[in-house]
This record gives structure tokens, sequence and C-alpha cells, in this order.
């Protein structure tokens, strides 16, 4: 369906990204992530024949889609750039019959079949309540979705995307993401999208491309290409990680505060605690865990000290006396309730010896507003000492 071969691309005589080979065809979504000014909008701008190539071809159907006629390609292939459109006061309607065009006559008149595609495009993006509205009386959201309404007027077996989320609030961004992947699968579309938002990315995506440094560092499936030091070699992290298993990123615990904590969890309820804690600057062990448990996963992407044990195994003798050494050396004990078996039993016998050790515990109960009194509390305390 559509192909870059050898692709280089960029502006007058400098290139931006060179050596590009991808390939999408009809209900796949391809995915372009990268860091700003990485070349991922010169790419699709070359793609859609805005820009033309330094070097290589972009096919579209087996045809050099530079050497098509601009009305050939607009049968073909729709875009949807990030510039804000000021129209005037035009109407969603206004908007969506523009996507018309190629099909209109030479005084642009809509027949009735272009009407029908109009409605329709407008009702697959559940905008049809949109088409009587003034285009600059509309949310951001809004006018997203009439412009991607345009697009499928023109009846594209392709839809390029630049940035679609970049104005949208959490709701409209997650809508669009849904309605992106529906329009690949009912409309066998082919999508070529750029997205910063990796985690919507991810729950999409056929395939994904990954530029860096003048380069497409990975590509192919998102399962497979991205990884943990890919990921992070992609944005440079310093103090984050990828995770694979969470889909998104983790801050490294850096220990700032002369407190140590220890945390008792398991089964993802230690998650929340573990955010608090490293983010305000908390020395954070945690365990037992095992290395199956979602709050392992959580811990080992910040890099916590973590006593953990192999999975379906109950906790060792052995594990359980390292956790016991990091809670006597621990300032401040927090345990959660965390579910209770076979397997795990001898980590409710670590918060009866915290007890018998006098350490300050605190039972976390899904309230961090609560956890953060009690944590103030205890240094209130200490420093009255």
């Amino acid at each position: 369906m559509l192909r870059a071969e050898n692709l280089s691309v960029g502006y007058d005589n400098y290139i931006v990204v060179e050596g590009i080979n991808l390939e999408i065809r009809e209900g796949e979504i391809l995915c372009i992530i990268g860091p700003n000014g990485a070349g991922k909008s010169t790419l699709l701008k070359t793609i859609a024949t805005y820009l033309k190539p330094k070097k290589g071809v972009v096919y579209l159907n087996g045809r050099n889609i530079h050497k098509l006629s601009a009305r050939e390609i607009a049968r073909e292939m729709s875009v949807v750039l990030t510039e804000q459109v000021n129209p005037g006061n035009l109407t969603g309607y206004d908007i969506v019959a523009i996507g018309r065009h190629p099909y209109t006559d030479i005084f642009g008149r809509l027949g009735k079949r272009d009407r029908e595609v109009i409605e329709q495009a407008a009702k697959s993006v559940n905008a049809t309540h949109l088409l009587s509205k003034n285009f600059f009386e509309m949310s951001d959201g809004e006018r997203q979705k009439i412009m991607i309404a345009r697009a499928l007027a023109q009846e594209p077996k392709v839809l390029i995307l630049d940035e679609p989320t970049s104005f949208l609030d959490a709701k409209h961004k997650i809508e669009l993401t849904i309605l992106l992947r529906k329009l690949a699968t009912e409309n066998n579309l082919a999508i070529v999208v750029t997205l910063h938002d990796i985690e919507l990315a991810l729950r999409i995506a056929d395939k994904m491309a990954l530029i860096k440094d003048g380069k497409i560092m990975a590509y192919g499936c998102p399962e497979d290409v991205m990884k943990r030091e890919v990921v992070n070699s992609l944005y440079d992290l310093k103090s984050a990680n990828y995770s694979e298993v969470l889909g998104y990123f983790e801050l490294k615990s850096l220990g700032s505060k002369n407190c140590k904590v220890f945390l008792v969890c398991g089964g993802g309820t230690g998650a929340n605690v573990m955010r608090f804690l490293v983010k305000n600057g908390y020395n954070v062990a945690v365990g037992v865990l095992h290395k199956n448990d979602i709050d392992y996963t959580v811990a080992e992407t910040m890099e916590l000290n973590i006593v953990e044990e192999e999975p379906y195994n109950p906790i060792s003798q052995e594990s359980y006396n390292r956790a016991l050494e990091e809670i006597k050396s621990s300032d401040v004990i927090i345990y959660t309730e965390f579910p209770l078996g076979e397997m795990n039993m001898l980590n409710r016998k670590l918060l009866e010896d915290s007890k018998e050790l006098d350490k300050y515990v605190i039972k976390y109960d899904g309230s961090v507003e609560k956890l953060k009194e009690r944590l103030e509390e205890y240094h209130s305390c200490s420093n009255n000492i």
C-alpha cells in the first residue's frame, strides 16, 4: 500500500533523516515517535508530498507518489497536520465538505453522493452534531474530529496525521486514539501517525518507527521494538526508566532524604506508595516480592532495593532474613493490605517483627494523604528527640 524505500528527507541542502525503509498496509497503524526535532514531521510531510525526498522513493500502490498529480493523490491519501486552522465563519459541514473537492466539478458543486459521504464521515467520528456549529466556536477536541472527518470525506486509502493529540485533554486523547484504531479496522485504512504519548501509541499501533539522530533506530511491532534500553536511549533518559511491562516510565529512586523506608506490599498494592515515596526523595527498600508481582515490576523499574523471591516459590528463610536486616536498618516501616497466601505468609511475620523492634510502623489504607500525614508525624517526632 504505502512504502518508503531508502528514503532521505530534509530541507534545502540539509538532510534531517536518512536511510528510511517503512511499509504500511491497509488496516494497519504505523506510529512514528521520537524526541522533538528528530524529523518526524519532516518525514510525514515528505510522504504527503509537501516536501520532495532528498533521496529514495515513496510508493503508493506501487507508484512513485511524487510523480502523481495532486488530484490522484487526494483520492488516495488525506492529511491532517498540526497547524491550527482559522477558517473564519465556516461551519463544521463546510469544513468537512472541503474533503469532497477531488470529486466535485469545476464549480465545486456538491451532489447527492457528496452530501451522503459528508454525513457518513461526520458520523464515523461522532461529529454529526458539530456540522451546524461554527468552527471557531468548537473546542480543540471538536475541531480535531471535524478535521479528521474532512480527511475521511476524501474517501482515502491512506490517512496521515501529525501529532493529532497535541492540543487535546486526556479524555479527547483517548477518544481520538480509539477512533484511529476503529478507522483502521472498520474502514480498512492505512494510517501513519506521529504521537508524543507512548502509552497511547502502544495501545493502537501495529508498527512503530523510532527516530533519533537522523535515522530510524528501531522499526517493527511495538511489542518487539519497545525495549527499555531502546526507549531510554531514544529519549536520553537519566532520571527515569521505561518499563516494557507497564508500557510507560517510572522515576528512578534518588534517595535524597535522610530517611529509610521499608515497604511490605504485593499484588499491586504498593505501586502508588512507591511512586509517592520516590518522588519525595525517600530512600526506599521493598520486599519480600515475587518476581512475577506487578509491585516488583514497579520497584525494579524505579531501581529500588528489592528483597526478592522466585515466582511460585514460598518466601524462603534466606529472603526473610534479608528483609529483616533491611527492616532493622530502616526508620519507617510501611505495609499495605496485600493479599496473603501460602507463598507470602512470612511477610506477615515481618510486620510482627517490626513492631517488636519498636519501629515506626504505618499501615497504608489506600490514602496517600493519610500516609503523608503519618510520615510528617514521624519527622516531627524525630526532630523533637
